[in-house]
């Protein structure tokens, strides 16, 4: 039968309608209405490119309408650098983000939608400590690109010549390996420190790190609820779990104690172990390739950090980068769509991991990489690392070095300079 041109135009109108339909379905009404726009988003961050740049590549090929441009920033100015451009308006989108600064800069990022991803999800990807420090409360304000944790590390050739066989599992296991490990001359002045413990952040690399996590570790609430005063001297049911803290710290820099181990002439603690003398440090996986650069031949290991004896649950110290979004940004949503593939994405994650040599922050790679000879003990630790908001690392480090020294020099006594402590850390957070 012949068709009219009416008829033919109504049919052909009819398919092109269902066509529409249909693609409306698949791919939705603004897929064929327009392009994606293009965007560029501007990222500062504190690594090579390098170990960015598969990444980089791989998010470009799937988001095509997408240009991001990293740059590498001055480790010594970034946080000022990053304050400084975002109150003149000319900040990147993205920035790399430490694991303490969401109380201090929290007023300059744009949490992460809930449709994009929501906290179920989110605590399905990541460790606890994770939300901790980016997800304290109903949002998400950044991602990892890796968790570092303190760990300890021991010159083999030292523990295989003092007949050494095991690494100490708790601290009662670690201050006994002091007098088997140490090192003195005939005037009884140290040698060979048996480890870097005991002292300030002076000579000794962490020092205020290892002090907090042994308050950590001992129970210590660090700061009261609404984080608006540091908590760290005061008792938890009848205990005195900072002081007790400090006391076993500072002990290792006591000469009249039998654990005395560390001293405030000593050199440096890394370039003492870099140099085979210290037999131990505390340090994260980070500090491995600079002891390797200095000393390819040092026979060295790294064993799980110390607990509480007795302790079934282990408490272990983080320091870490994320990303996140700084309110500059005129494409959040973008920029993070860039963050998702990067950290929660286990291909591109591994790739940025295998590239800066950093340990994982993926529940899913942890479990892939915890028996690996460069990653395991970190992979490990991160599942049972703990922190607490922090108004200003570098601040808090500082006072916490002050009170050690106090301590050290009788200045104070253990009491006191826990108490003075805990007061300037309490009118920092105040005056923020």
């Amino acid at each position: 039968m012949a068709l009219n041109r009416n008829q033919i135009n109504i049919i052909f109108a009819v398919i092109f309608s269902i066509t529409l339909l249909v693609a409306v379905f698949i791919f939705g009404w603004r897929g064929i209405q327009e392009k994606p726009p293009e965007v560029t988003l501007n990222i500062w961050g504190l690594e090579d490119r390098f170990n960015f740049q598969d990444n980089i590549f791989g998010y470009e090929s799937l988001r095509s309408n997408v240009h991001v441009n990293y740059q590498e920033r001055n480790p010594e100015t970034f946080e000022k650098d990053v304050v400084n451009a975002l109150a003149a308006g000319t900040g990147p989108d993205i920035i790399m983000f430490h694991n303490t600064w969401l109380l201090k800069h929290f007023n300059k990022i744009v949490p992460l939608k809930d449709e994009q991803l929501n906290k179920t999800s989110f605590r399905e990807l990541y460790p606890t400590v994770v939300e901790q420090d980016f997800a304290p409360q109903d949002k998400i304000y950044a991602l990892p690109l890796y968790i570092d944790t303190l760990a300890l590390f021991y010159n083999q050739d030292t523990f295989d010549k003092k007949g050494v066989a095991v690494t100490p599992k708790d601290w009662l296991d670690f201050q006994n390996l002091v007098p088997k490990l140490i090192e003195k001359d005939s005037f009884g002045k140290i040698t060979k420190p048996a480890a870097a413990i005991g002292g300030s952040e002076d000579n000794i690399d962490n020092a205020a790190d290892v002090a907090l996590l042994l308050m950590l570790q001992a129970g210590a609430k660090m700061t009261n609820e609404d984080f608006s005063a540091a908590t760290f001297a005061q008792n938890v049911n009848t205990l005195s779990p900072g002081l007790d803290a400090l006391t076993f710290y500072s002990k290792f820099t006591n000469p009249n104690d039998i654990y005395y181990t560390w001293n405030s002439d000593l050199e440096d603690s890394s370039d003492s172990f870099s140099r085979g003398n210290a037999a131990m440090i505390f340090n994260y996986a980070s500090k491995q390739k600079e002891i390797k650069s200095k000393n390819p031949f040092l026979n060295f290991k790294v064993a799980e950090m110390p607990q509480p004896s007795g302790s079934d649950k282990a408490v272990n110290y983080p320091n870490y980068w994320g990303l996140t979004v700084t309110n500059n940004s005129d494409n959040p949503d973008w920029a993070w769509d860039y963050i998702l593939y990067t950290t929660a994405n286990e291909f591109a994650a591994e790739k940025y991991l295998l590239a800066s040599e950093n340990p994982p922050a993926l529940r899913s790679l942890i479990q892939k990489y915890v028996d690996h000879p460069e990653f395991g003990v970190f992979a490990k630790q991160a599942l049972s690392a703990r922190s607490w908001l922090q108004i200003d690392k570098d601040k808090i480090s500082e006072i916490i070095s002050e009170m050690i020294n106090a301590t050290n020099s009788k200045q104070l006594n253990a009491n006191a300079a826990l108490y003075q402590a805990e007061q300037q850390v309490t009118q920092l957070m105040r005056a923020n």
